[in-house]
């Protein structure tokens, strides 16, 4: 049976775009983040995160510098005790917060948090562990956001950099519901960076190679949706014109506060040594804007109900059948892959049965342990999904199920 860090990483492979940030990251010489990459574990890490062009490579590392910067510049202003890092990645967040004394809230995939928080743990000092959590989570699901912050008192500063571009509209809606209720309840406010995450790539990517921004957005957006897994046709919120994102983000009860990119960095590290470049690229950041959000007051009723995650597996003339209720998702995927691997070790079955008639609510990690399951039966037309209805059953479909 396979060990279930193994089961992780097969559920959520997109935790290797968060590793691929620090190796590109580690390029800039910064100590904190060196420290990080030397003792990730790089295996199954892509073989090089190099760009054909090194001018691309180097904007790709100024962009990610500049976010990184952005967080730091932006834990030090805020006047929350408290800050939830979503989603937290491989990045040193956590040594930068309890430096300024802050708590500290990593949220990630269970895969990520697992492993960044032996790493951190050799970085901080005592008494900064104190100040210092990691939990995994899904965006998705409220019950894993709300537990994670269940000895939290005060106002939060939620902190989101790259996460928005990895779900389609139906599961951003429920992000934002999620995160809207969190801040009614604490108090406090949510900055996202991908207000403007493409063009602050597009910009640095332009500045260095003198190709036109709007070229470079389509070209890097093709490219992001392999990362992503979302379909062309769902692809969300980093790729919809500025106005449809912030029409979204207003019509679901918050109200923006802009800021922009270039009133507040000033540096550019890596650049240290050539300023003419690092002004000129400063320079292009005029207009580029972030955001930080607060809750407005909002009759919103359609945050998802909790259903506690079940399965059952049956056996009975080669057919193995699974019931599933509550929600298929970051959190619970696993559970249901490695109880699979369990059955599978142990029996022979020529047809999977599904029976959805409970199930809730599936994700994307959900829908990648029903293809491995799918794909795992030497006739794939014996694998069924019955039952499902709503949201579900739409989800299904349009995922080829």
């Amino acid at each position: 049976m396979k060990d279930f860090d193994t089961i992780l990483k097969k559920v959520n492979p997109t935790y290797l775009s968060a590793k691929g940030c620090l190796v590109l990251l580690s390029k800039t010489g910064d100590a904190d983040i060196i420290n990080f990459y030397n003792d990730m574990d790089k295996e199954h890490l892509l073989a090089s995160t190099d760009a054909t062009d090194p001018k691309i490579n180097q904007g790709r590392i100024i962009s990610l510098e500049v976010r990184y910067n952005m967080w730091n510049l932006l834990s030090k202003e805020t006047d929350c005790q408290t800050i939830v890092d979503l989603p937290c990645g491989y990045l040193p967040h956590s040594l930068i917060a309890a430096r300024l004394n802050k708590n500290y809230y990593g949220f990630d995939l269970p895969v990520v948090t697992a492993e960044i928080s032996s790493i951190a743990d050799k970085y901080l000092s005592q008494s900064e562990k104190s100040l210092v959590q990691y939990h995994g989570v899904d965006a998705t699901n409220y019950d894993s956001l709300r537990k994670a912050l269940n000895d939290v008192k005060g106002k939060i500063f939620i902190m989101t950099d790259g996460l928005l571009g990895y779900f389609n509209r139906a599961d951003l809606k429920v992000v934002f519901a999620n995160i809207h209720q969190l801040l009614s309840e604490f108090g406090g406010c949510w900055y996202i960076s991908d207000s403007h995450f493409e063009e602050l790539i597009a910009t640095t990517y332009a500045e260095l190679t003198g190709r036109n921004m709007n070229e470079i957005m389509q070209a890097d957006s093709s490219g992001s949706r392999e990362i992503s897994e979302i379909a062309d046709d769902k692809r969300s919120f980093t790729e919809w014109k500025f106005d449809e994102r912030r029409n979204f983000v207003e019509s679901h009860g918050f109200a923006i506060k802009k800021f922009y990119f270039a009133d507040k960095v000033k540096v550019i590290p890596s650049l240290k040594d050539n300023p003419a470049l690092m002004q000129r690229i400063l320079s292009e950041y005029q207009g580029l804007e972030g955001w930080i959000l607060t809750a407005e007051a909002t009759n919103a009723t359609d945050n998802q109900k909790f259903v506690p995650f079940a399965q059952e597996f049956a056996l009975k003339d080669e057919t193995l059948s699974i019931s599933i209720s509550g929600r298929l998702d970051t959190i619970t995927a696993p559970k249901l892959l490695q109880k699979y691997e369990e059955e599978r070790a142990k029996y022979r079955f020529k047809e999977i049965h599904i029976n959805a008639a409970e199930l809730e609510f599936i994700s994307y990690a959900g829908l990648r342990v029903l293809n491995i399951l799918r794909d795992s039966l030497e006739d794939k037309n014996l694998f069924k999904i019955d039952n499902a209805d709503g949201k579900v059953e739409n989800i299904l479909k349009e995922n080829g199920f």
